[in-house]
């Protein structure tokens, strides 16, 4: 046996004080559901709030470039002290004519992955040679590792950059 029920659209406002809110809506219809957190950071405190201890991950539609050979180097030594794993990955090594490319698509590796074919790529170029790296989803185990690997690296975080 099964019950009905039927409510209306709350359409007032939903007050919210001072300290921080994590506020749940849930909606249900036809046993399809929808589930939606949205987290308001307490008044005065500026910036991405992230839970430290709760997984997080580094998102970006476009993409987040570490733009020379230290920093994609120092990324992956990070990435590889908070077994972090990478999505969307393209790495470029040289320029113009004289460049390999690598395009790693919806498939989590991790940093000792990168650095294998890095290592295998740069054996055809001289060591000064530019090398970057491009990621859309960084994986961390957790909050405060997602936040350390972000300040190490001077990625500035924005609003939807982070999910947890």
């Amino acid at each position: 046996m099964s019950s009905v029920c039927t409510s209306q659209a709350y359409e007032g406002a939903i007050a919210i004080g001072d300290g921080e809110v994590l506020l749940r809506a849930f909606a249900e219809e036809d046993r399809i559901e929808a589930k939606a957190e949205f987290r308001f950071a307490a008044k005065g405190k500026k910036g991405v709030q992230i839970d430290d201890v709760k997984p997080g991950r580094l998102v970006s539609r476009t993409g987040r470039k570490l733009d020379s050979r230290g920093k994609t180097f120092e990324g992956l030594k990070q990435a590889t002290e908070k077994s972090a794993t990478f999505e969307g990955i393209v790495l470029t090594v040289g320029q113009g004519n004289q460049m390999i490319g690598v395009n790693i698509g919806d498939i989590a590796v991790d940093a000792a992955f990168i650095e294998a074919l890095l290592v295998k790529v740069l054996e055809k170029f001289t060591p000064d040679t530019l090398v970057t790296m491009t990621f859309r989803k960084a994986h961390f185990a957790s909050g405060h590792d997602l936040k350390d690997f972000a300040g190490k690296l001077g990625i500035e975080l924005q609003q939807g950059d982070v999910e947890q």
